[in-house]
Order: structure tokens, then sequence, then C-alpha cells
């Protein structure tokens, strides 16, 4: 048996008795699973320890959450809602599109990699337990559709998009390009530099409608 197995636990019977889901006890199962993950990782730590943390029965974190994998998904889910909040602004603080969109990504790279529970998500077996959760992919897009699709938008309807830009390929774009960076970066050398200028030269081109930009922001050309 492998050490990741060895940390799965069964799921208990579960009765059927009426269930009325408190946000309240979420929150504290999603809080006690950031505690654990961040202190012995995703690989070891088991739903037994996470309902000790969280000072509750495996038999209720279970109505809640089937296995770790959920609670994996759940975690990133509210990182890129917490991520959500903090580049919002970001896109709204610079009037030029393709400044707003390169340090909405560059941000979100630099704040994910310092946070740690981040970093346990995008890891290896981070990936691999939530590649086990139907519909964990859905969950993580419409999570970015919630940063990204107010804003994507706007710009549409500005004009500063090209026509053929497709909303759900570009979410998915901008998901694996955080991925990636966030996850290997370090590993390929992307610092912040180099981070602004992949996106400068290789997707803001194929985004933006250059020729009407210049008309709204002639400076930005000069």
């Amino acid at each position: 048996m492998t050490e990741l197995e060895s940390t799965v636990d069964p799921m208990p019977k579960v009765t059927n008795v009426p269930f009325t889901r408190d946000i309240r006890v979420e929150d504290r199962i999603v809080n006690a699973a950031i505690e654990c993950f961040q202190r012995s990782g995703i690989d070891g730590t088991s739903m037994d320890t996470i309902a000790k943390a969280a000072r509750m029965a495996r038999q209720t974190m279970y109505r809640y959450f089937p296995s770790r994998h959920h609670l994996a998904v759940e975690v990133l889910v509210r990182e890129i809602r917490d991520h959500t909040r903090m580049l919002t602004p970001l896109l709204r603080q610079y009037s030029y599109p393709p400044k707003a969109m390169t340090e909405a990504l560059v941000q979100g790279v630099v704040s994910a990699r310092r946070h740690p529970s981040t970093q346990i998500i995008v890891s290896d077996i981070g990936a691999e337990l939530m590649s086990k959760v139907p519909g964990s992919d859905r969950a993580m897009l419409d999570a970015m559709s919630e940063q990204w699709l107010p804003t994507l938008y706007r710009w549409k309807e500005a004009g500063y998009l090209r026509p053929q830009v497709k909303f759900d390929e570009l979410l998915l774009w901008i998901t694996m390009f955080l991925f990636i960076s966030i996850s290997r970066g370090t590993l390929l050398g992307l610092n912040v530099d180099m981070l602004r200028q992949l996106i400068t030269n290789q997707m803001l081109p194929s985004l933006f409608d250059l020729e009407r930009l210049k008309l709204d922001f002639p400076a930005e050309f000069q």
C-alpha cells in the first residue's frame, strides 16, 4: 500500500436523515483542512485528522465532503475566489486593457506563489486528488469566470478584444497559464519580468485589437 493510499479513509455509512447544509460548519471543515494540509501536506492528511482538527464527528464531515479529493477542490476554488477579490480592483485600476490584464495575471501568480494553500493544491499530489473528483475542472473554471468575465464582457462591448476571441477558450488558457506559472514557474525560471514579457509578446497581440485601442489610448502607442 502506498503512502497516498494509506491516508484514504473509507467513507462511513450515512443514514437517510434530512440534511440542511450549514455554511458555518462547512467553513469550519475547510479551515481545518487548510490547517492540516499546510502542516502535513495532502498526502499526510486523513479525513480523521481533519475531523479532529475541526472538532466534529467524521459522520458530519462526510455529509459535506465525501473525501479529501472533494475538500482539495473546495480549498482551491476558495483560493481562486480570494484572488478574485484581490485582482478585480487591478482590472479596474488600469484603464488600458492590455496593462490591466498583464498586471492581473502577474499579480495572480505572485500572490499564489506566496500562499501555502495554493502551493499544496497545485502540487502533483493535489492535482492527482482533484482529478478524481467529477466536475472539479468545471468548478475551477466557474471560479475563474467570476473573476474575469465581467471585465472581458466590458472589453468586448468596447471593441477592444478581437472578434474571434472565445471566452471559454480564453478562460481555459488563463487557468492553464496560472497553473503552470505557479506550480512550475520556479523550475522554468519564470520571474516577474519574464512573465510580463511572455504575456506582452505572446498573449496580448492575439487577444486585443490594437488598431481599436489606438483610437482610445493614443498615448500608449507613442
